[in-house]
């Protein structure tokens, strides 16, 4: 009977080992999932910091005789870094937006300087959903992107990492027209009488109001 109560814990010794070890590689395999995650990431600058793979707009609805929807800021300025391959000499990374919803041909993508400093060439994110040659195109939620790091034109690193776009409604504000008079010239040094003979003519001068939204 102590024989076999002696196996009995020693099996269970061994079992309650190999959970734990179970358990510790699971959390490793966590860990190193994260860290491939984590490799390569948007900076957004947002006022005085910056924002990791977070892009905030503000949207204001505007009523009255200028009605329409404003977004705050127009483009929100961002970089690109990778922890695995830093910027080098002769690097470029080239990113796509494979949201769904984007126009996919092409997809919106942006192609950046990757070889001095600490991150790529600045680019501006903005939304939309096609490919614009000033701005990165972005839509509101999760955006899904892949991007590819080149020396030389040989692909040293490719991957994909997500960002999400997020919109402070600021509810609706009246907006009016700003008004102002402005006197209008026209030269009339080409008059005519009534039998279509030129005449001298003095330049004619009247007020108009010029009105815009601000």
């Amino acid at each position: 009977m102590k024989h076999a109560r002696y196996l009995t814990g020693k099996r269970t010794i061994k079992f309650l080992a190999i959970l734990v070890g179970v358990f510790f590689l699971i959390i490793a395999a966590f860990t190193v999932s994260a860290q491939q995650t984590n490799e390569a990431q948007f900076r957004v600058k947002n006022e005085n910091a910056f924002n990791i793979n977070l892009i905030q707009f503000k949207r204001v609805e505007y009523i009255g005789a200028c009605a329409g929807t404003v977004f705050s800021p127009n483009s929100q300025s961002a970089r690109f870094v990778s922890s695995k391959t830093p910027p080098g000499p002769n690097r470029r990374v080239m990113i796509k937006n494979v949201t769904d919803g984007m126009e996919t041909n092409p997809y919106p993508y942006t192609d950046r300087g990757y070889n001095k400093g600490e991150f790529s060439e600045d680019f501006g994110f903005k939304l939309g959903n096609t490919h614009k040659t000033r701005t990165f195109s972005v839509l509101e939620g999760e955006n899904k992107f892949l991007y590819e790091i080149k020396e030389n034109d040989q692909v040293i690193e490719q991957g994909a990492l997500k960002a999400e776009v997020s919109i402070q409604s600021l509810g609706p504000f009246p907006r009016e027209q700003i008004c102002e008079d402005k006197i209008e010239c026209k030269d009339t040094s080409d008059c005519r009488d009534r039998k279509g003979r030129k005449k001298s003519c003095r330049r004619e001068c009247f007020p108009v109001q010029q009105c815009r939204c601000p």
